[in-house]
């Protein structure tokens, strides 16, 4: 029993720190997508209300979601979570 609580601690305990920052997600961006990734982050910076830079982290300790919107003129739109130093795409379900 103290192995599997000692094993779900550690594993607790690599996942918050291996959770990815807002600057590992604009990395990822410009990797993924190329100038297109990183000119997308700052048009939303553009149209972010106060003193947004655009992308948005809602941050859960041992995961992290991305959005971009939802302050000013854009509307909120998920573009990926982050868990372990991966990022997850999040697809748009109006795609078909």
């Amino acid at each position: 029993m103290r192995l599997i609580i000692f094993l779900l601690i550690s594993l607790l305990v690599v996942l918050v720190l291996t959770n990815p920052n807002e600057t590992e997600f604009r990395s990822h961006m410009q990797n993924k997508y190329g100038i297109a990734g990183s000119l997308s982050l700052k048009v939303a910076s553009i149209f972010s209300a106060g003193t947004s830079t655009g992308v948005s982290r809602d941050n859960y300790f041992i995961f992290s979601r991305y959005y971009i919107g939802g302050d000013g003129i854009l509307p909120r739109t998920d573009l990926a979570w982050g868990v372990a130093g991966k990022f997850f795409d999040i697809e748009d379900s109006d795609h078909k």
